[in-house]
């Protein structure tokens, strides 16, 4: 058996410009790694909250000067050494807050760089079952280790985004995320020393395809649980390498620790309603007798427009004529639609939002009369509330 595999794990954590936010629909904790976790041993920062890993850890925050828009304030680097096991060696795991439904499928997706020997080559794997996985370990001989072959570089970076599709069985606590690592047989040189592998990771998400299953009703006090792990070092280790799990005591195993389903909306369509240059005082943004009468013949009798949830106005002009002028014009334009909205009562003007685009939006070619006069227009585009 390979001596503790990732013996001199390192962790770091790197500033990064804030990226994006993930969906209410994660069933990963804390996929980001923006909140970071005080261990005990020290009252200091040490690791991630959620996260667990094996062996002596070392944590501290650096100052990131990579500008990639697609991390987040935090990402999650890891050194550890291959010591020659090409099976998968973890490298961190999370506790699942919720169980996953069985014979549903799911998607693991995340994003991470790599930096490691040029004789070797390396992929990214991920374990899913009842334990943390750990190699030649009891707890993890039923467990069944992937590799993830779905890798997509990001354009621009040195990233890749990785993605893993699979049916749960709905037993499903812990996912671990490692590396399968080998040496590449093509090249004859051998390596001389011990190597260090580094793993840059973000955007960590685990998704049901089916977009109407949420988080479970334990969710909550669940998290607060594992956010309330502060044990790092030895005492986590101890644990993970020995039993495969923490002593962490999650609510009670029932219904209420699957995944739910929302009740799916029927959403209407949003209408747009046009209104053409022609229905404005020629590069002014008043509103001809015209213009009012199609607005009174869209919006009268009032009592219709119970359904209306909110309106958006956007203007637009030809390419004619400085930016800021068309920036004007179309805000004005958007501006007398707004107001004659609200003065005949049709919606609050809380429940209106306008944005002028001037030319930066053309629906037809600048370069004749005709398309011109279509890129002069205001649209007022009406969401409607749902129904069940």
């Amino acid at each position: 058996m390979i001596s503790r595999f990732l013996s001199g794990l390192l962790l770091f954590f790197i500033f990064l410009h804030p990226g994006k936010i993930f969906a209410q629909h994660n069933l990963l904790l804390n996929g980001g790694f923006e909140d970071i976790n005080t261990c005990t041993e020290y009252n200091a920062e040490c690791g991630v909250e959620a996260w667990f890993y094996l062996l002596e850890v070392k944590a501290q925050m650096q100052t990131n000067e990579t500008n990639i828009d697609l991390l987040g304030f935090n990402s999650l680097a890891v050194d550890y050494k291959w010591q020659g096991f090409e099976g998968l060696s973890p490298v961190i795991g999370t506790i699942l807050p919720c169980r996953l439904q069985k014979d549903s499928t799911y998607i693991f997706r995340g994003i991470f760089s790599a930096t490691l020997n040029a004789l070797l080559i390396m992929k990214p794997g991920v374990a899913l079952g009842e334990k943390f996985y750990v190699p030649q370990r009891p707890f993890s001989t039923q467990m069944q280790p992937a590799e993830i072959t779905s890798i997509k570089q990001i354009p621009k970076t040195n990233f890749f985004r990785f993605e893993y599709s699979f049916t749960a069985t709905g037993k499903e606590k812990y996912l671990t995320f490692g590396t399968f690592i080998s040496k590449d047989t093509t090249k004859k040189m051998k390596l001389t020393r011990t190597p260090i592998i580094t793993l840059t990771m973000d955007d960590f998400e685990l998704r049901s395809v089916n977009s109407n299953e949420v988080v479970c009703n334990y969710y909550e006090a669940n998290k607060k649980k594992i956010y309330g792990y502060n044990f790092r070092h030895r005492e986590m280790d101890n644990n993970l390498f020995t039993k495969g799990e923490l002593p962490i005591d999650l609510a009670k195993i029932d219904s209420n620790y699957l995944t739910n389903f929302e009740t799916p909306k029927k959403t209407i369509k949003p209408d747009t309603l046009k209104l053409s240059d022609v229905l404005f005082d020629f590069n002014k943004a008043d509103l001809k007798p015209e213009g009012i009468k199609m607005l009174e013949f869209f919006f009268y009798p009032v009592e219709l427009n119970q359904t209306i949830d909110s309106i958006y106005i956007e203007g637009h002009t030809d390419s004619i004529g400085s930016d800021e002028k068309n920036f004007k014009l179309s805000f004005d334009r958007s501006k007398s639609v707004q107001s004659w909205l609200t003065l005949n009562h049709i919606l609050s003007p809380e429940q209106i939002q306008i944005h002028s685009f001037g030319r930066t939006r053309p629906v037809a070619d600048n370069k004749n009369a005709k398309g011109r006069a279509l890129n002069r227009r205001v649209e007022v585009i009406i969401f409607r509330q749902t129904e069940q």
